[in-house]
């Protein structure tokens, strides 16, 4: 009932720029998968507040878990970046990630 009780499923997520591909498995995050899969993908928080795990959304479509506002600016936001760690996948994905990429927020840590 109410679709509460469905299983979640499982995409595939293409970093462009290095060729890797991994599964994510439903309701883990975009990170949480590329972690699993052995990926060295930058992150510091895992919560979202640092902006260190963000990548570009060259296709398909995430659900995100928090609003991405409060960390990516505005001119992020409308070039497609998302947070990794705050992003569940809806389709299969390709995106671009900074693999040597920092902390946006010069106040973290």
């Amino acid at each position: 009932m109410f679709g509460l009780g469905g299983k979640n499923k499982d995409f595939k997520a293409t970093v462009k720029n290095t060729g890797q591909t991994f599964d994510v498995k439903g309701g883990i995050n975009l990170l949480q998968a590329a972690k699993n899969a052995g990926i060295d993908w930058p992150c510091d928080c895992k919560v979202g507040s640092c902006g260190t795990c963000r990548a570009k959304l060259i296709t398909g479509k995430v659900k995100a878990l928090t609003d991405f506002a409060y960390t990516l600016d505005g001119d992020m936001l409308k070039n497609n970046y998302i947070l990794a760690c705050q992003s569940r996948l809806k389709t299969d994905v390709e995106i671009e990630v900074d693999f040597n990429q920092t902390a946006i927020n010069p106040d973290y840590k």
